[in-house]
């Protein structure tokens, strides 16, 4: 089957806006002024990493386009692809004017104010909340084409509000980018299983359930799933000679087969 050319070039420009976008976050750094939500608001920019690279995961974007055949049966029409194409844009405008804040920040201070000190993952973050970054990094990282990204300098975020606008806005833009092209979000469904089976365990978890419940269904969905909270039936029985006292628990499903008492 022969691709319509419009087709085919607008792919291949979708797949270049892509990777830019997903790298955009490796150059993102965070102020010393976030403080105690530091290490929160890291997670939180590497989650919506996440989704994004997730979403061009379930499209096939970080292949090699060029040889990738029923590209029509993927990304529908050339308009959807444009559309497409200026929701990526639209991304990447929103890391070139924070980094203009920043800049303009920074000239407003001296290199000797303490407010421009920097966050480093590596170094700031918990032990447990350091290997989930890690972890979420290299998912995204895996899932772009390496060869069309292009090196620049690390810039910072140094306002807290401007940092929730930028999740906000980006979390809106990929939720457009989700709808656009629906036949694909079961992919990218059984992508977030993949996610949690490589970061579950992790002591930070909770803290990422949380900020998924926010700004990620499918990760929230995925990890309900992993959990088993999906309303199933438990048998349980208290018995013995000593049954005394308050049984306390909680329970989101349904349960059967209770019974408590004194043995004889």
């Amino acid at each position: 089957m022969v691709e319509p050319a419009g087709l085919t070039i607008g792919v291949v420009a979708l797949a270049s806006l892509f990777n830019n976008a997903v790298e955009c976050f490796e150059f993102v750094q965070l102020g010393r002024k976030f403080g105690k939500n530091f290490q929160t608001s890291q997670l939180k920019l590497d989650n919506a990493r996440l989704r994004l690279s997730r979403w061009g995961k379930s499209l096939g974007l970080g292949d090699n386009i060029e040889h990738t055949v029923s590209l029509e049966e993927r990304f529908g029409s050339d308009p959807t692809v444009k559309q497409a194409e200026a929701l990526l844009g639209q991304i990447l405008e929103l890391f070139a004017e924070a980094e203009g804040v920043s800049n303009k920040y920074k000239s407003r201070t001296t290199t000797e104010d303490s407010s421009l000190v920097t966050c480093n993952p590596q170094t700031d973050l918990d032990p447990a909340m350091a290997e989930l970054h890690h972890k979420m990094r290299q998912l995204a990282i895996e899932r772009q084409n390496r060869s069309s990204v292009r090196q620049k300098a690390k810039w910072a975020l140094y306002e807290e509000k401007q940092f929730r606008r930028l999740i906000e806005d980006i979390t809106e833009l990929v939720d457009s980018l989700v709808e656009l092209f629906p036949t694909s979000q079961q992919s990218q469904r059984s992508l977030c299983e993949i996610e949690v089976s490589t970061i579950n365990g992790n002591e930070g978890i909770s803290v990422l359930r949380e900020i998924a419940a926010a700004q990620d269904k499918y990760l929230a969905d995925a990890f309900t799933k992993a959990m088993g909270n999906t309303g199933g039936s438990y048998h349980i029985v208290f018995s013995g000679s000593n049954n005394n006292g308050l049984q306390v628990g909680h329970n989101s499903g349904t349960m059967k087969g209770f019974t408590f008492g004194k043995g004889s």
